[in-house]
């Protein structure tokens, strides 16, 4: 975007690597998190518990964001400190959607940031 920031919430199902939810905003506070947590209970398929793994971002910690958690009976997993390799399918999925769609470097508007990660996603 035009010089600007926005952050992409994902939530991926490690079985079949579909994305279950995400979010954009242009803030990094932990609503993000929570609609695209929200979403992917919306769109879940299966009625196993599940296991939600993230990083230790603050997003993810904060009291909301564990008590939807918890609420939905989900276990509560978390990557060591800065180890990028014990979250490798959401760092892959973060690198495939900002590669294909040039999204680190682009200066697309906010409207058709959204519209090339709704395509992505959603396609």
């Amino acid at each position: 975007m035009v010089n600007q920031w926005g952050y992409l919430s994902l939530i991926t199902d490690a079985y079949s690597r579909k994305i279950m939810g995400y979010s954009f905003r242009m803030d990094l506070t932990a609503q993000g998190c929570l609609d695209a947590l929200k979403m992917a209970l919306d769109n879940k398929i299966y009625q196993e518990p599940m296991i939600h793994h993230s990083d230790r971002g603050s997003q993810y910690c904060s009291h909301h964001y564990v008590r939807l958690l918890l609420k939905n009976k989900m276990a509560i997993s978390m990557t060591e400190n800065g180890d990028p390799y014990e979250n490798a399918i959401a760092e892959r999925v973060n690198g495939i959607i900002k590669t294909e769609f040039n999204l680190h470097t682009s200066a697309m508007g906010l409207e058709k940031t959204q519209n090339h990660i709704s395509k992505s996603i959603e396609n």
